[in-house]
C-alpha cells in the first residue's frame, strides 16, 4: 500500500528534513570531520624481547603529536584485557584457549573498534600500538590473513600470545603515566 521496503515510506505527508543524515544526531556528518588521509595500523608483533622498546616509542610519538589518550581511557582498556587475563591465568593448559575465552577476546576486539571509532585519539592509539593486529592475531595465528606474523610467534599458543598482549598493555599504561599522561 503506502510502504516500500527498499525505498522507505512512499505515502503522503512524510518528507525527510533537509538536514537528515540517517543518524540520531541530526545534522552531524562524520565524513566532514575526517579531512586527512586515514592512518594505517603500524605493523608490530608483540614478543617477549621487543614489546618494552616499542611501547616507549609509541607513547613518545603520541605525546609529541599531542594525541595521547587520557589515563582513564588507557586504564579502561587495560581493565577489559585484565578481566580476560584473570580467566586465562586459571586455564591449566597452554596452547589454544577455551571457546568461552576466545569469545571474550572477540568481544573485546569489537569493543576496542567501537571505542576507536568514537574518538580520533583512541583510534590513533590503537593503530600506533598495533593492538588491533595483536588482538586478532591471538586467535588467527595460523590463518592466511596473518602471513606477516613471524613464524616463531605462530608457533606460540593462544594463551601465551594473550599473556604477552597483557604485559604489553600494562607497559603502555606505565609509559603513558611516566610521560605525563593526563587524567580524564
Amino acid at each position: 500500500m503506502g510502504y516500500q521496503s527498499a525505498g522507505g515510506y512512499s505515502g503522503g505527508g512524510y518528507k525527510k528534513p533537509s538536514n537528515f543524515t540517517g543518524n540520531r544526531g541530526g545534522n552531524f556528518s562524520r565524513s566532514a570531520s575526517v579531512s586527512k588521509e586515514e592512518e594505517k595500523e603500524t605493523v608490530f608483533w608483540i614478543t617477549e624481547e621487543n614489546y618494552l622498546d616499542h611501547t616507549e616509542k609509541v607513547i613518545k610519538e603520541l605525546q609529541a603529536e599531542n594525541a595521547m589518550i587520557t589515563t582513564s581511557q588507557i586504564r579502561n582498556i587495560l581493565s577489559n584485557i585484565s578481566d580476560i587475563y584473570n580467566v586465562v591465568q586459571r586455564t591449566k593448559h597452554s596452547g589454544d584457549l577455551p571457546s568461552e575465552v576466545r569469545s571474550k577476546i572477540r568481544e573485546l576486539t569489537m569493543h576496542c573498534y567501537y571505542a576507536a571509532g568514537r574518538e580520533d585519539k583512541v583510534k590513533k592509539f590503537f593503530l600506533r600500538s598495533s593492538l588491533f593486529m595483536n588482538l586478532k592475531g591471538i586467535l588467527e595465528a595460523s590463518s592466511e590473513t596473518n602471513k606477516e606474523m613471524p613464524e616463531t610467534l605462530r608457533n606460540v599458543g593462544e594463551k601465551e600470545r594473550f599473556l604477552m598482549l597483557h604485559k604489553y598493555m600494562e607497559s603502555l599504561v606505565a609509559f603513558q603515566r611516566f610521560y605525563g599522561g593526563k587524567d580524564s
